[in-house]
């Protein structure tokens, strides 16, 4: 709604500015014909011209850079928060069953949509020394930079939703809950939600993972590229059974 206010303001000004424009020009040249005019007066009747242009141009770019860039307009933006919620219960002797409701909270003052998500399951534990050590040397590129590790990946689930179909409105909750069977002998696991900004990101091509997706994203009109790209909630979660298991013992595996 407000994307379209600003494109209707800015055609207004737009075309206020060129009509004034026109006007003063064809007055100026009905008051004092071309060929009476002085060669300095000419020069200066058309820098004046260039000067108006230049300063409509940077009026125009000036709005559109504030806007993209969130210096105004802000309250408009989308924030979400995500919280998880992670339970898990032994369902075979070889299997356990993780549910996992992540709830995306809308603090802002505008509805949010939602038609692209990624959950991720990785393996903390249990794993060996030696690969700790090789995720820890890439965690920290340079002193300025951090990588975040890349644990071993049990499941990538991408969640896709029509238009209309996933909104949370203004100051309202909304849950999005998966299911996933890890085996029995993963003690640890890691959760991470990705949840895109519609808004920026458009849809994402269906061929295209939403994680690796880039500059590959769908824009729109120019101004609706500000705000954030999408947001995203990780969670540790240990797979913690009450007395004994023996298939934990006999099947343990580290990577």
């Amino acid at each position: 709604m407000i994307n379209t206010a600003l494109a209707i303001v800015l055609a207004v000004v737009i075309a206020g500015f060129c009509f004034a424009l026109l006007s003063g020009v064809e007055e100026a040249q009905a008051s004092e014909p071309l060929t009476a005019r002085s060669s300095a007066n000419n020069v200066y009747f058309w820098v004046n011209i260039a000067q108006a242009v230049v300063t409509i141009i940077a009026i125009v770019l000036g709005g559109i850079f504030a806007w993209r860039r969130g210096f105004i307009f802000r309250h408009w933006q989308p924030h979400v928060t995500i919280s998880h919620d992670v339970t898990h219960r032994q369902v075979s002797p070889e299997n356990v069953h993780i549910e996992i409701t992540a709830i995306l909270y809308n603090s802002s003052q505008v509805k949010v949509g939602f038609l692209d998500g990624l959950f991720t399951v990785e393996q903390l534990a249990p794993v060996s020394d030696e690969y700790v050590e090789q995720l820890y040397s890439k965690t920290f590129v340079d002193k300025k930079r951090y990588e975040a590790p890349e644990w071993h990946c049990l499941k990538e689930i991408r969640l896709e939703w029509e238009e209309d179909e996933l909104i949370a409105e203004p100051g309202e909750k909304i849950a999005v809950t998966l299911e996933y069977i890890v085996p029995n002998y993963v003690e640890s696991v890691l959760i991470t939600t990705y949840f895109y900004n519609t808004q920026v990101m458009g849809k994402i091509p269906a061929e295209i993972n939403p994680r690796n997706a880039g500059r590959k994203k769908q824009r729109r009109w120019l101004w609706r590229s500000s705000g954030p790209r999408g947001w995203i909630r990780t969670t540790a979660h240990d797979i913690v059974f009450t007395g004994s298991n023996p298939n934990l013992e006999e099947n343990g595996r580290e990577i």
